[in-house]
């Protein structure tokens, strides 16, 4: 069985490992703290959810860094090498892109347009995940309910969406409503990305690909 490519991308400091560690149920990936430099990377980690076979790539958010944004230069070359990755990897199944639950922003249109519009050609699916909810009043949920407009008012669209907590388990032990927001969490990311995955494999011709999207990320950035 063929195994899926599911890219988690979004700002530095959102979540995306804690969401892949969640995603695990045990800790894969490391958690940043504060500034690294401009170390681009992305990381595969290759996981089965159910039945089905996944690599998650977690990559780096292009505003990382002590100066705040990385150099356009420098973005342009992780993306590129990424490009290339990807398609060596029989392409892109699901974009996730991971969001802070705070205010909706107009900046999020960049990392949203890199990778949905230019990277996967408006061809692949992509799912939004809120993070940082756990003190969210109500459900999780109605984070959503309260911000799904401004998403739209920014023309981003999505195919599904999760509004979760991804808090280490250690830290919620003591704790019975963040432990089943937790687990909350985890289920509905789980079935989000086994049921949003393209049913048919994403693969175009490596070289047009790499070259369309990179002019289109130049133009972006």
């Amino acid at each position: 069985q063929d195994t899926k490519n599911v890219v988690v991308f979004g700002e530095s400091g959102v979540g995306k490992s804690s969401l892949i560690n969640l995603i695990a149920g045990k800790k894969v990936s490391e958690t940043s703290s504060g500034a690294l430099g401009c170390t681009l990377e992305y990381k595969r980690y290759l996981l089965d959810l159910g039945d089905q076979h996944f690599a998650i790539w977690d990559t780096a958010g292009l505003d990382e860094g002590t100066q705040g944004s990385v150099p356009a230069d420098k973005a342009e070359a992780y993306l590129k090498q990424l490009l290339h990755e990807l398609a060596k990897n029989n392409g892109v199944d699901l974009l996730v892109y991971c969001v802070r639950g705070t205010r909706v922003r107009s900046a999020l249109l960049t990392n949203y347009h890199i990778f949905y519009s230019a990277i996967c050609r408006k061809k692949v699916p992509i799912v939004i995940v809120i993070t940082g909810l756990e003190n969210q009043e109500g459900n999780m949920e109605t984070w959503w309910c309260k911000n799904e407009s401004q998403f739209s008012l920014l023309k981003m669209y999505f195919d599904s969406h999760a509004c979760v907590t991804t808090l280490e388990s250690s830290t919620v032990t003591e704790n019975a409503l963040l432990k089943e927001r937790r687990e909350v969490s985890k289920a509905a990311v789980i079935k989000m990305i086994t049921s949003t995955c393209r049913a048919q494999q994403w693969k175009p011709p490596e070289r047009s690909w790499v070259e369309s999207a990179y002019s289109d990320i130049r133009a972006i950035l």
